[in-house]
């Protein structure tokens, strides 16, 4: 048998080692790409769930308006620096983050202004006066109930949920309030002036008006705050 001279046996060594290198490396690479494409997907779940609010709000027919331009920016882009041997650089992966959260924050932002202005035009239109003129008490409560809990959902942050919750609560408030009796005139005046003049005490409202607001129970929906609080 012919024995390898110490160059065949180097060179082999060598070879070896280049295998041994080129697979180190290679996994090296592929736990990065695992690793940025996890982060990646992430960034891209959100832009999905300010996707998913924005349908839900124009299905209610709020945010029509919203610019849906450029949601695939960091798509696109990604897609278009892959390289031939298909995996991203660290600089690709870092654009398409860049460009992907760029957009979520915009959508959310317009978002949020959409949902304040659909819900503020919602309770802005209910009779809510009309839940003191309700003559069966367990409805009474729960139309205060339901209009407590509007008020507290459109506090909060736009979400699918949020969006189902107030409009199914809106609606079924909206059918109890349908065929109640609107307030006395003198009572409809008074509660107009205090929601259009913010900033008022009680020193402009007379005692006579505070017991008509009594005698509705509307003093449930009437909010006090100490000045310099």
């Amino acid at each position: 048998m012919t024995q390898m001279s110490a160059y065949e046996k180097s060179k082999l060594l060598e070879d070896h080692a280049s295998r041994i290198a080129d697979g180190e490396e290679s996994q090296r690479q592929a736990t990065r790409v695992s690793a940025r494409l996890m982060e990646l997907r992430s960034q891209l779940d959100q832009l999905r769930c300010q996707l998913a609010v924005t349908h839900a709000l124009q299905a209610q027919g709020a945010g029509l308006d919203i610019d849906l331009s450029g949601v695939d920016d960091g798509r696109a882009g990604f897609e278009r620096s892959l390289g031939p041997s298909g995996l991203p650089s660290n600089q690709v992966f870092n654009t398409a983050k860049k460009k992907t959260q760029a957009v979520t924050d915009r959508l959310g932002e317009a978002n949020q202004a959409a949902w304040s202005t659909w819900t503020g035009r919602l309770l802005e239109a209910l009779p809510v006066a009309r839940i003191s003129m309700l003559l069966d008490p367990k409805a009474e409560k729960q139309a205060s109930a339901r209009h407590a809990e509007l008020e507290r959902v459109a506090r909060g942050k736009a979400s699918k949920e949020a969006i189902t919750t107030f409009a199914v609560t809106h609606a079924s408030l909206a059918e109890l309030l349908q065929d109640a009796q609107d307030p006395p005139q003198a009572l409809a005046v008074l509660l107009d002036r205090l929601r259009e003049q913010t900033g008022l005490t009680l020193r402009d409202v007379t005692d006579e008006e505070i017991a008509l607001i009594r005698e509705y129970g509307m003093d449930a929906h009437i909010s006090l705050k100490r000045k310099g609080s």
